[in-house]
């Protein structure tokens, strides 16, 4: 693969990157009121679901333990998400009508559009692109879902070769534009790329992207249609581009691999569930003493058999 070698560089990269929040959360009184930012917190995403990835809800900040180089720090704020309260979203769905992805596919992607549009939240905005050769926003952020079915259903700009990569860009780059809060709550930010997984025309540096992705405080999921290459055994899928540059596990997403046969739409909900009933904290960092360099950040939960992501791993501090 031509972008190999930029994978493995970006993959080293990400991992000493994070996005350092200037911010102190004040506590609201009101839904309405907006969140008031001040100080300096790291500021981190947290998904915390059981062994068969059902999201848990109902959890506390003394239930969570943040460490940043091994020593605990104090939450200094929290955001919970429930069943009964689910977070609203900004979402850019990424959609692969290259020359790869079969009519099936492209027939379920509407489907499943549809059935992650229908556990929204009111306050949240969405995105529609599509990519092949070509990178083509067919809609900005709106609260309106109609708009994005009716783009896709008139979109008849299939095949070409696949700018993976190249759409991940852009669909952050829409965030530039899109809301941070919405009556007085945060939204999460999410890429949902659904791809065949071969990526066969990108232009974008990896490392660059990496950053970006972090600057704009977004988490990356991907679903992987069944064209995508097994293995032999037809068991254990091949790693993903987007697995090989850590797109996805170190935001905090997941990868949903497809079978054939097999109705997107379970996936989608499963991520509009699993994105909105998140967890929000943010910690105030340790003195620099003038010395800069990266600083590992875990995040642990007091509950067994829980599965705890974070969307950040650690961050550089400044001297």
């Amino acid at each position: 693969m031509p972008m190999t070698t930029r994978i493995l560089a970006a993959w080293m990269s990400l991992f000493a990157m994070v996005f350092l929040v200037t911010g102190l959360f004040e506590a609201w009184g009101r839904a309405q009121e907006d969140i008031v930012l001040r100080g300096n917190l790291v500021m981190i995403e947290v998904t915390v679901t059981d062994l068969e990835g059902r999201p848990l809800t109902g959890l506390r900040r003394d239930d969570f333990l943040v460490y940043e180089e091994g020593k605990p720090r104090r939450i200094e704020f929290f955001q919970a998400n429930g069943e009964q309260a689910l977070r609203p979203l900004a979402v850019v769905f990424a959609f692969d009508v290259s020359g790869s992805v079969t009519p099936e596919e492209v027939a379920l992607q509407r489907r499943a559009l549809e059935a992650f549009l229908a556990e929204r939240h009111p306050d949240s905005v969405f995105a529609l692109l599509t990519f092949n050769n070509e990178v083509r926003v067919l809609e900005g952020f709106t609260k309106e879902p109609r708009k994005l079915l009716a783009k896709l259903d008139r979109f008849r700009g299939f095949g070409g070769s696949t700018r993976l990569f190249d759409a991940v860009d852009k669909s952050v780059s829409l965030f530039k534009q899109a809301p941070k809060q919405r009556a007085g709550r945060l939204l999460r930010r999410l890429v949902i790329v659904l791809t065949d997984g071969f990526d066969s025309a990108s232009n974008v540096n990896l490392d660059d992207l990496l950053q970006r992705v972090n600057q704009q405080e977004v988490t990356v999921y991907s679903v992987t249609s069944p064209s995508y290459t097994l293995t032999v055994a037809g068991r254990v899928r091949v790693l993903t581009p987007l697995d090989a540059a850590r797109l996805v596990p170190l935001t905090g997403g997941r990868d949903f691999p497809m079978v054939p046969g097999k109705d997107y739409s379970d996936s989608f909900r499963a991520i509009a569930r699993d994105a909105a009933t998140s967890y929000t904290l943010a910690y105030e960092p340790e003195a620099a003493e003038g010395q800069a360099g990266f600083r590992r950040i875990s995040v642990r939960l007091r509950h067994p058999d829980a599965v705890v992501r974070a969307s950040r791993e650690g961050y550089y501090a400044q001297p």
